[in-house]
Formats: C-alpha cells, sequence, structure tokens
C-alpha cells in the first residue's frame, strides 16, 4: 500500500436535483457530509482534501474543523471534473503517491472499504468500487494517472480511467449516493 496518500471529497456539487444543500441535510444524526469525512478523519492517511464550493459556508466548516485542507472550485457548474482535476493537481503539488476519491453525499461507506481499496492498490494503477454491475466511486489512483485526472472537465469524472480498473466488490447499500429528498426517506 502507498504510504503517501491523498484522500480527495468531491463536495462542491450544487445539490440542483435536491433543491437546497444536501451535504449539509442531517442523516443518522448528523450533517450527510459528515459521514465520510469523519471516516476518513479517522483513517490514517497523508492528507484529506475538500473540493468545496467559493462561498463561505457551514459546509467549508464542515471540512476544516475535521483537519481537511480546503480546495475551492471556482465554479462548481464546471460539474464533477472540474473538481477532480482540482484535487489530481493538489495531490501532484503535495507528491501524493495515490489519491482516493470519495463523495460527499455516500455516507455509507466505510473505513473498511476504503482499506480494501488501499490494498488492492498495490497491484493496479486504478481500483474502484463495484456494485450491481456498475463501477464507480470511491476509487483509488495512482500517481501515474495523476495528469489525465487533472485533464479531466465536466461531469463524466474518471469514467474512462476506470475502463480497466481493479474491482472491489461494495455489499449492497455501502455505495449508496443522496440526490434528491427521497434518498434520505430510504432506508
Amino acid at each position: 500500500m502507498a504510504e503517501r496518500i491523498a484522500a480527495l471529497v468531491l463536495a462542491a456539487g450544487l445539490s440542483t436535483r435536491f433543491g437546497g444543500d444536501k451535504l449539509l441535510h442531517p442523516h443518522a444524526g448528523k450533517p450527510l457530509a459528515a459521514h465520510i469525512a469523519d471516516t476518513l478523519a479517522a483513517m490514517s492517511l497523508t492528507w484529506r482534501i475538500a473540493i468545496v464550493p467559493p462561498a463561505p459556508s457551514p459546509r467549508r466548516e464542515l471540512f476544516a474543523e475535521r483537519g481537511f485542507e480546503l480546495v475551492t472550485n471556482p465554479d462548481p457548474h464546471h460539474g464533477m471534473g472540474a473538481s477532480l482535476a482540482l484535487g489530481a493537481q493538489r495531490a501532484t503539488e503535495l507528491d501524493a503517491e495515490a489519491l482516493l476519491v470519495c463523495l460527499a453525499d455516500m455516507p455509507n461507506i466505510t473505513a473498511a472499504h476504503l482499506m480494501a481499496l488501499l490494498a488492492a492498490g498495490e497491484n493496479s494503477d486504478a481500483v474502484a468500487t463495484r456494485f450491481d454491475d456498475t463501477r464507480g466511486p470511491p476509487v483509488l489512483f495512482a500517481h501515474r494517472l495523476f495528469s489525465d485526472l487533472a485533464a479531466i472537465t465536466g461531469d463524466q469524472g474518471a469514467k474512462p480511467l476506470l475502463a480497466n480498473a481493479a474491482l472491489v466488490a461494495a455489499p449492497p447499500g455501502l455505495a449508496r449516493d443522496f440526490d434528491t429528498s427521497a434518498d434520505f426517506n430510504q432506508r
């Protein structure tokens, strides 16, 4: 497992389908984004970075209070790809060996699953979470892919880089994300 690991949380989204700041909406006793922030804060990682929107907000404070370095996405309208590129640029500046990418709206991700991704990274440049018939976040990228990540734009994210990724299976419900108010009412 790489020793110089940067954990990255993409938290600059606009929550357009939710109708408010979903990352601050309560879920299981705390703001939605606090779940992944707390999970990562408890892990032994070299760096913790959160990509956040430009305006001062409780969302920025949530990550700062947990020891995350804040990187501002000056225009979140450009999509997740822009946030991912900013994170890859920062990981490159830090000379990280690997980048562990998480989404702020996936509260069920466990440290055990993230550790499984890190372990699988020993033998692969990219490791993705497999759920249902899909591969996606959380994902781990080796330093060799940082320049490709830094060039990403739009909302596609890193899907092209995950085509040959090693996969770590997620149990049902682990990789569930929250996009609408109805998602908060599901069990």
